[in-house]
């Protein structure tokens, strides 16, 4: 508990913030110093070594390396942290075009593409297959493969289908070059020499995770994808790389071709073949990228950081990513984007603190703040920033620093968070309410006892090629994130599970399911999660027969990786199983099962659903909760139910004031009543070791807010 009161009131530069940096001029090394000193007089703790538009130092030069050593050498002799970022703007992957550029054909990104026509396609080196099909509108009622040597022809209402290759087009985001085949691990290898060898061998004697209190603590990774959009062709298309069909009939067992036309149709076919398809590019996306550069970074003492495309969106992610958690497992410091001022992607939030927890990492990123507009307020920076943080973030890297103003440069998705604003001058308040916030909310270990499964392998049955099959994924994501802000109220705290993640990491301990390093006595499943691996129905089936509860909310699976099976619906007639007709019964169902560790509750005897809680178990014994009221317009009188004995404090974070609270001390619950603000947030340490707080008289308006006219003391 010392050391946990010695860091709230002087939080180490690891818990600031480090702001992208936008290098977007003519570098001078001075002006980097200058500039990286006025950051920590404000407050920040570190900077990513961010290209931008505008950047006129030419990227990976000999001009541009020496600005990064001078600012790794600034930032050494300041006690800062020089975060590296791996490409030229951003998506990574591509090191500016040099990826390209170097392998050819080879390392450039490819799409298969579908036509159907009336004539028989020529020959050519692109064309990977043939079909005969019967095709009503967008829906396939009839396939049948063809040799690319064989004498065929149509019968009558059949029409030519032809798959090709396709490299992608060239694009000026490229510097001029093809994105790169990050389903290739050769492409990637190489982006690993072109770009994180290259910062190894200029400032490598300065690498060392974040609490290591090393100068250069990791490296950014920004929207990666396996998706180039840049059609020439025009044709509908989907990623690609030469190694799939291989890969594909190594771990499905079938040939690749013979099913990819149903990702480009709707029909009977179409959900097995897109499950397989989207799996199958899932784990050679995360093998080749995430996995190759998060295994260099261990090897070499650096934090594996950044986030991926699409992560709120699960159709347009699907198509980008195959699934985002996945590769979240190989990051030293899981990060995401939140854009915008609001607080409503709790998925994107809670997929990322989910792998954090399940794989014991101390930090969550949030790239931050970006698009809310030169206007955004502090007031918007709490709010959005105590959202993120109650969920499990606790390092901002806002968007973003501007070296230069110059011209356009201002307009690049501000605000700016540099000497440039107006407000400059009061940045560093801000920078101690979050670094105190971070240094206790990343103490001990989260509390979840809940898991519910992700239903990415639903999405993977969804999307196809089409607009359309894209939208429906991002629907049922838009509702899988009302589900989760639903369970979010009950004021049971959860993770969520992947199921790629658990078929690797997760086991049966007692009546508890553990992924990773975390254990969970509860699995919920969403609606319309309608498949399930089969490795996840072993898992569920040993769950039960060990004494676990399962709570489904209906409709449930029937679906075994994307082909109908009875034993998915079996799965739900089993003891321990509680099947719901909606979420509406969730919190009681979940109250059935287990004992309440929080409550948070109105003076009208509800769970407050506005006000989120987390929860962190303290080495000594004790805990630390953080509130948070994500309502803007209303305040909330709260009868507070907190697990734990002993002294209830509340610490401050903007001023590290520290002061007792009395509470009501009953079964291991500390009870007392509280009033959060609009927007407003709370900090509560329980010290074990402390006597709990002796109430004293007060007036009675601070205690019956719905009095009228009493005054004085009573």
């Amino acid at each position: 508990m010392k050391t946990l009161r010695n860091g709230f009131r002087n939080p180490p530069p690891a818990y600031r913030s480090a702001p992208f940096w936008s290098w977007n001029d003519r570098l001078e090394p001075a002006e980097l110093a200058r500039q990286i000193r006025d950051m920590k007089a404000h407050g920040m703790g570190g900077f990513f070594m961010h290209s931008r538009d505008g950047l006129e130092t030419v990227y990976m030069s000999p001009e541009w390396l020496e600005c990064v050593r001078e600012a790794v050498r600034v930032a050494r002799e300041e006690g800062m942290h020089a975060w590296l970022y791996d490409e030229d703007r951003w998506p990574s992957g591509s090191a500016g075009g040099l990826v390209a550029a170097r392998g050819g054909d080879a390392f450039r990104a490819k799409i298969v593409t579908c036509e159907a026509t009336a004539e028989r396609p020529e020959p050519a080196d692109d064309l990977l297959a043939l079909y005969l099909a019967n095709v009503e509108g967008n829906t396939l009622r009839a396939l049948r493969r063809v040799a690319l040597d064989a004498d065929a022809a149509p019968a009558e209402g059949e029409v030519w289908l032809a798959l090709r290759r396709e490299i992608a087009a060239p694009s000026e985001r490229f510097n001029n070059e093809s994105y790169t085949d990050n389903l290739n691990p050769d492409a990637v290898a190489a982006f690993l020499d072109i770009t994180y060898e290259a910062y190894r061998q200029e400032v490598g004697d300065d690498f060392g995770m974040p609490d290591s209190g090393a100068a250069v603590p990791g490296i950014f990774t920004d929207e990666p994808n396996m998706y180039a959009s840049q059609v020439a062709s025009g044709r509908d298309a989907l990623p690609w790389t030469d190694a799939l069909p291989g890969v594909f009939r190594e771990r499905r067992g079938y040939d690749l071709l013979d099913a990819l036309p149903w990702l480009f149709f709707e029909g009977e076919g179409a959900a097995k073949a897109r499950h397989d398809y989207w799996w199958t590019a899932t784990e050679r996306f995360v093998g080749a990228y995430s996995q190759q550069l998060g295994e260099w970074c261990e090897a070499h003492g650096l934090a594996f950081t950044g986030h991926y495309l699409y992560e709120q969106e699960m159709g347009l992610g699907i198509q980008r990513s195959g699934a985002i958690m996945p590769h979240m497992r190989h990051e030293h410091v899981p990060g995401i984007d939140i854009l915008t001022e609001q607080n409503h992607e709790n998925l994107t939030i809670k997929q990322c603190a989910s792998v954090a927890n399940q794989f014991g990492r101390r930090w969550v990123l949030s790239e931050t703040y970006g698009c809310s507009s030169w206007e955004f307020t502090f007031e918007g920076q709490k709010w959005v920033g105590d959202w993120q943080y109650v969920m499990g973030v606790n390092l901002r890297c806002q968007h973003l620093a501007l070296y230069s103003i110059r011209g356009c440069r201002k307009r690049d998705y501000p605000p700016a968070f540099s000497y440039q604003t107006t407000w400059w001058k009061y940045n560093g308040v801000v920078e101690d309410y979050f670094a105190r916030l971070g240094w206790v909310t990343s103490a001990g270990r989260a509390v979840r006892d809940v898991l519910v499964l992700h239903p990415m392998s639903t999405g993977w049955t969804i999307v196809g090629h089409s607009e359309e099959s894209v939208a429906l994924a991002n629907h049922y994501s838009e509702r899988l994130n009302d589900f989760a802000r639903t369970v979010l109220a009950t004021h049971y705290d959860y993770d969520l599970g992947d199921e790629m993640i658990m078929a690797e990491e997760a086991a049966v301990e007692g009546e508890s399911l553990r992924v990773g390093q975390a254990a969970y006595r509860v699995v919920v499943l969403p609606p319309e999660k309608h498949t399930l691996l089969a490795s996840t129905v072993d898992l569920l089936e040993r769950f039960l027969e060990a004494g676990g509860a399962v709570i489904a909310v209906a409709p449930t699976p029937t679906m075994i990786e994307g082909r109908p099976d009875e034993r998915a619906a079996d799965l739900f007639h089993r003891k321990g199983v509680v099947v719901l007709g909606d979420q509406g019964g969730l919190q009681a169902a979940l109250e059935a099962h287990l004992p309440r560790r929080v409550s948070l509750r109105t003076v009208a005897g509800q769970e407050a659903a506005t006000v989120l809680y987390m929860q962190r178990a303290l080495e000594d014994g004790g805990h630390a909760y953080m509130l948070f009221n994500g309502d803007r317009e209303n305040g909330y009188d709260l009868d507070m139910s907190l697990e734990g004995s002993g002294r209830l404090e509340a610490w401050d974070p903007l001023t590290a004031e520290i002061r007792a609270l009395p509470a009501e001390v009953s079964d291991g619950q500390l009870r007392f009543r509280a009033h959060l603000g609009p927007a407003g947030s709370a900090l509560h340490v329980v010290d074990p070791a402390g006597e709990p707080a002796v109430a004293e008289p007060q007036p009675i308006r601070d205690i019956m807010r719905y009095g009228r006219g009493l005054r004085g003391t009573y």
